[in-house]
């Protein structure tokens, strides 16, 4: 190869990655609009518990007050008295005496709302979360990640702004606390209002074989697949002047009215709708009616809307403390920053060549994680440094064996040729043992661990393409090069002959 088709192979490559490297960690304003930016691929990416803190509500089921609020409840109603006659204390907590007719039966229903509540936010793909019982089994409390992105964390920490997550989890938890059947009713009242189905006996679970989340280019709907006989029914009785409502217990949601020109975006049964919201709020709602029709739902309603309670969403400080994130960010850039200068220092030029895999690496990375929307952890980000490790070893490898290859008075290619032949079931073991780990704890685990799991599965498949595009930027590079021992930092013995 020339130099001048190395020159522009190399310079489209250093481009592109300045390129990437610029929207990965700058956030533009918008030409025209003042009020509005492109953030950046690092600003985008979610951050898990141990680094923004975790939000947490305690959810009370009707009959059951905290101590603040019956304290207040005295305060209010002081002249009567009834208020407090109605209540004993139990646990922390304040029950109304008619729940405490049959105690044990009512502590047993918590706990089932319990069970039902851990399935909808472990469907939530958070990478931590706990839903607990609490005050001797009366309330319920609810933690999951703040999910406060890498941006919103700065301005958070910076200028003490609540980042928009915070309201986002508000809406989780309002819909995952929503108790009672799946309906259809005539009205958007539930008082007076009635089931449009044509039979009493018929559920409007029954309607549905699944329903779940859908998203093609960028957009997220609540997919509801109607079984044959469930959608001629609903179809029978929604007509030009009618349209069907559709009910969680007493709770309406009018993101899902059912009308004659929905039915007719129905395409093999199967109907797609998006909330007002975005994709978030797609997700608790195809993860509320997915459950519900599964026959999984609350037995008890919970204190409303947890912003107009004094037992609201609290946000807890990580434990590893408020700059955890800046911290883990100065980390990752010294580990980055040490394996080029390590790099350079030993191999020379071709220190670069490796350099600039490393620097294709973490790009790549962090497009990906920012695409998928990983919520990347501590343990996530020592991952990505572990498949770091992979392929730096896999290119050191590859360089030594090369080394040793020229020692032997081979020249440059013929070592380079031979050096990858003797290092290939090394490294492609290597990295299938990876790879295959790596799918396990994607696939089996929960939570953090299929975070970590997934983040190390791209890893390994970036690890493995780099290791290789290596080789061929070594030989772009180095082509134009005469002495290419010395662009390789390789050293051979001079032999005087007799």
């Amino acid at each position: 190869m020339n130099k001048v088709k190395s020159a522009i192979i190399t310079t489209l490559l250093i481009v592109a990655i300045a390129v990437l490297a610029l929207f990965s960690t700058v956030s533009f304003p918008i030409v025209g609009n003042d009020a509005e930016t492109l953030s950046s691929f690092i600003s985008n990416i979610h951050l898990g518990s141990d680094l923004t803190g975790e939000a947490y509500s305690m959810l009370y089921p009707d009959g059951v007050i905290s101590s603040a609020d019956y304290e207040n409840g005295v305060k209010i109603n002081a002249d009567d008295g009834k208020f407090k006659d109605n209540y004993s204390a139990r646990g922390g907590v304040y029950v109304r005496k008619d729940k405490l007719e049959n105690e044990e039966e009512f502590k047993a229903s918590i706990i089932a709302d319990a069970k039902v509540l851990n399935e909808r936010f472990g469907r939530k793909g958070y990478s931590s979360y706990s839903v607990a019982l609490e005050d001797g089994g009366f309330a319920i409390k609810v933690s999951v990640p703040t999910n406060y992105t890498f941006g919103e964390y700065i301005n958070f920490v910076k200028y003490n702004e609540v980042p928009s997550s915070r309201s986002l989890i508000n809406y989780t938890i309002q819909y995952f606390m929503l108790d009672g059947e799946l309906s259809f009713r005539n009205s958007s009242t539930y008082e007076g209002s009635k089931s449009v189905l044509p039979s009493v006996n018929d559920k409007a679970s029954d309607c549905f074989k699944d329903i779940n989340l859908y998203s093609v280019a960028g957009n997220y709907f609540v997919r509801m697949i109607f079984t044959k006989e469930g959608l001629e029914k609903i179809t029978s009785v929604v007509d030009a002047d009618n349209k069907a409502y559709m009910f969680i217990g007493e709770h309406y949601l009018n993101d899902f009215d059912i009308t004659v020109e929905t039915l007719e975006n129905v395409r093999n049964n199967t109907l797609s709708l998006a909330p007002s919201a975005g994709k978030s709020v797609a997700e608790d709602y195809a993860t509320l009616f997915n459950t519900v029709i599964n026959g999984k739902t609350l037995v008890n309603e919970y204190n409303g809307n947890p912003a107009n309670s004094s037992n609201g969403i609290v946000s807890v400080t990580p434990a590893l403390g408020s700059y955890a994130a800046i911290y883990l960010f100065v980390t990752l850039l010294a580990a980055l920053a040490a394996v080029i200068i390590y790099s350079i220092i030993k191999y020379k030029k071709l220190g670069l060549v490796h350099t600039l895999m490393v620097l294709s690496y973490a790009l790549s990375l962090i497009c990906a994680v920012m695409l998928i929307e990983i919520q990347v952890t501590v343990a996530g980000a020592f991952t990505a440094l572990l498949g770091l490790a992979l392929l730096s070893f896999s290119n050191f490898r590859v360089f030594e064996a090369v080394r040793a290859e020229s020692a032997l008075g081979r020249t440059i290619q013929a070592s380079v040729k031979s050096g990858y032949k003797k290092t290939l079931w090394t490294v492609l073991d290597l990295h299938i043992i990876m790879l295959v780990a790596a799918l396990m704890f994607t696939l089996i685990g929960v939570g953090e661990v299929a975070s970590c799991g997934l983040i190390f599965f791209i890893s390994v498949i970036a690890s493995y393409v780099l290791y290789w595009f290596t080789r061929f930027m070594w030989y772009v590079i180095s082509s134009p090069v005469k002495d290419k021992f010395k662009f390789c930092g390789y050293k051979r013995e001079a032999y005087d002959e007799d």
